[in-house]
């Protein structure tokens, strides 16, 4: 017997969920799964790649067996990235309740959007800001909201959309099932729950370390001159068949993309400044496999979902903890095993020690690969890279 029919999911859910090889439930699933299928209000704790998407995108499958005209379910996230993620998940796993979504983000038009709104559906899924000017041309309604989600509630809180969140939130009925997922649960998040949920559940994962398991992790010291040379060398001496580079500033990405490209390796760019089209197309030839290297800043870091990526490198380290966790979360997924490299600067060890606390273990230490070649810069006459084949 499959496991998730233990949960209380059918048949229908349970043939899609095994087309796509899901036959244990995470622990995040297996907490709430019960208490939403049961109508219950949660407060859930889950760290990247812990599956806490299908957490709640399947038990809300099950409970929309029957079209309405007007949407019944709202989840609210704060990328576009996670939005098309979460519309990916509820396409998959709803396949055989032939469910009805629609994904709302700026950065394109509104033609397509508007057109499935007027068709009907069961589900959005939307950027807070996009909604609302869907709610003022009245093309969305929410008077039918029987579900709301908030997704990455602390990411929405720091990207400053709560102003945005409260006005969506006065705009659906109050007698509502209401769940809230966040990486981590702190006194503005607890805050929140009092003021939109009812009498909420709380649920976590036993193991409060956020580290993932499977991914190995390295950092480097190296200054800001030598880090183009010592990429190059790792991506050209270790076995890498999908690298995902983060940075933190979009020009620091497009010179990287440039650098790579310089030295014969086929790289693109995503970033905020990229069309939110031009975007799609270039994860899309990512996932197939059409080039090996990805160049982000953390626009990509939440909501990518591309189980074949061998390996993260922070170019530059990010400002917290978190959003470390959430970048190598995009390697080891999926049962595959991981590999993050973070390159350091001398003046950033205190960052080292603060991620070494949140993820629970020390890092591996490195020196750079080669130091006679580490600060040599990227020639455009080197030997194009052939990366590894792709693990599928």
């Amino acid at each position: 017997m499959n496991i998730f029919a233990e949960l209380g999911l059918s048949k229908p859910t349970i043939l899609a969920l095994e087309e796509c090889e899901f036959v244990e439930p995470t622990e995040i699933q297996s907490k709430s799964i019960p208490l939403v299928l049961a109508g219950k209000d949660i407060m859930a704790s889950a760290m990247t790649g812990s599956g806490k998407t299908a957490a709640y995108v399947l038990p809300i499958i099950e409970l929309l067996k029957a079209h309405n005209p007007k949407p019944r379910v709202l989840v609210l996230v704060p990328t576009r990235e996670l939005a098309l993620q979460v519309e990916s998940q509820v396409t998959r796993f709803g396949k055989n309740s032939k469910l009805r979504t629609v994904t709302l983000y700026g950065g394109t038009g509104y033609e397509k959007q508007n057109r499935l709104l007027r068709r009907g559906v069961d589900v959005i899924v939307a950027t807070p800001g996009r909604l609302l000017d869907c709610v003022e041309r009245r093309t969305a309604d929410l008077t039918g909201i029987e579900i709301l989600v908030l997704d990455e509630a602390d990411r929405l809180l720091d990207m400053g959309f709560m102003p945005q969140v409260r006005r969506v939130v006065s705009q659906i009925p109050k007698k509502r099932q209401t769940l809230m997922l966040s990486a981590t649960i702190d006194r503005r998040i607890e805050q929140l729950a009092g003021d939109l949920l009812t009498n909420p559940t709380r649920v976590q994962s036993v193991n409060k370390q956020v580290e993932p398991s499977a991914i190995e992790q390295k950092f480097f010291h190296v200054n800001e001159f030598g880090k183009d040379a010592l990429l190059l060398k790792l991506i050209q001496e270790s076995e890498m068949d999908s690298v995902l580079v983060f940075t933190r500033t979009r020009r620091k990405a497009a010179w990287v993309k440039d650098r790579l490209r310089d030295a014969q390796i086929q790289a693109e760019e995503i970033h905020g400044d990229i069309s939110q089209s031009q975007r799609e197309k270039t994860l899309k030839r990512y996932r197939d496999g059409l080039f090996p290297v990805l160049v982000a800043t953390d626009v990509a870091a939440r909501g990518l979902d591309i189980p074949s990526i061998s390996h993260v490198v922070n170019y530059d380290l990010p400002e917290t903890p978190e959003d470390y966790v959430h970048r190598i979360g995009r390697t080891g997924r999926a049962g595959r095993s991981g590999i993050a490299y973070s390159f350091v600067g001398e003046n950033q060890r205190y960052l080292v020690r603060d991620i070494e606390k949140v993820v629970g273990r020390q890092l591996d230490e490195h020196s750079q690969l080669h130091n006679k070649t580490a600060a040599r810069p990227m020639s455009r006459h080197r030997k194009p890279f052939k990366p590894a084949a792709r693990r599928r």
